[in-house]
């Protein structure tokens, strides 16, 4: 067997990225069921940010050998998630020093300039500016994927200048980024395995579900940690106060 034979590595790419794809869907509902902080959520969101890494660079390696944009995009967004979440723990307090690194800078700049293009290739399919076989109403997934790309690439580079003061930012960060990755590696799955089956007019509902569908959860978890912190805030301000009187 030729090991760096073209159809070889195709295959190799597919099963990697078939195994990493099934870890990172059973990985992350794992991890968000376990206490946020413990060990076992640090384990099985590790498991689960590596699982996304080798999704996104199998993606890269199956857009070789299968040209398709929408996996490109989709690949890019779902990891870009996954690492500013993972990297969130470790930017926890920049007045301390734990600040963004040049990887950080990187991957916003990759993000941003990832961005701009898929809004400029949304727009042109959308506009039908550009010659493909592709439903003009698809271009529309483009432009939803690079304004969500792009608006997330620059909110980081602002708040890497001007971190925020408040001391659980990465608390919710963390939340947001990662169930965000999650929701896009849900999209991939759910494009590629139930779109077929769909009739032709329903065909966009696996793109805009599981955003529909997960967002307002993730907004509804941040907004419960949010009164939860607030809530041990007011208690221990109290509680201050009582011992200084």
């Amino acid at each position: 067997m030729d090991f760096f034979s073209a159809d070889f590595l195709e295959t190799a790419s597919v099963v990697s990225h078939v195994a990493a794809g099934f870890t990172a869907l059973v990985m992350a509902p794992v991890a968000m069921m376990t206490q946020k902080g413990g060990v076992q959520h640090r384990r099985w969101g590790k498991v689960y940010f590596w699982a996304m890494f080798a999704i996104f660079v199998t993606a890269l390696a199956l857009v070789y050998f299968r040209p398709n944009f929408f996996l490109f995009m989709i690949s890019i967004l779902s990891f870009y998630g996954a690492f500013t979440g993972y990297r969130a723990l470790y930017r926890k307090r920049p007045a301390l020093g734990a600040g963004p690194i040049w990887l950080d800078w990187l991957a916003a700049g990759v993000a941003a300039v990832a961005g701009l293009a898929f809004l400029a290739w949304g727009g042109l399919i959308a506009f039908g500016l550009l010659a493909t076989q592709i439903p003009p109403v698809f271009g529309l997934v483009g432009v939803g994927f690079g304004v969500s790309l792009g608006l997330d690439a620059l909110s980081d580079m602002r708040s890497f200048l001007q971190p925020s003061t408040d001391r659980n930012w990465w608390w919710y960060y963390h939340i947001s980024r990662m169930s965000g990755s999650y929701i896009a590696a849900v999209t991939a799955f759910t494009v590629q395995n139930v779109t077929r089956y769909m009739p032709v007019e329903l065909a966009w509902l696996p793109w805009v579900l599981p955003a529909v569908i997960g967002t307002p959860l993730i907004a509804r978890t941040i907004r419960h940690y949010r009164q939860k912190f607030e809530s041990r805030r007011t208690v221990q301000s109290g509680r201050a106060l009582a011992e200084a009187g």
